[in-house]
């Protein structure tokens, strides 16, 4: 038949279905850093990260503020008061 699935829990549960471990291995452990490879390196990553945490945390400012003129302050004092992490 095929490959003996592999008997360590919870994570070979799942590597059995979705190889992600096999997939990590292939692509991104294995490879070796370049020489040149320096502090400037990171930049693009962190701008990724940047991208994604304001997209985020827009979605959820967009699901509490009210652009109404009456209702803009007291959607701002909602949101600083009483939604959690706001």
């Amino acid at each position: 038949m095929s490959e003996k699935p592999s008997n360590n829990g919870l994570l070979g549960w799942i590597d059995d279905r979705f190889p992600l471990t096999k997939m990590w291995e292939e692509h991104l452990s294995k490879y070796y850093a370049p020489k040149n490879f320096n502090f400037w390196y990171f930049f693009g990553s962190l701008a990724l990260l940047v991208l994604v945490i304001q997209i985020i945390t827009g979605i959820f400012l967009t699901m509490h503020y009210k652009p109404d003129g009456d209702m803009a302050f007291i959607s701002v004092e909602y949101i600083m008061r009483d939604v959690d992490w706001g």
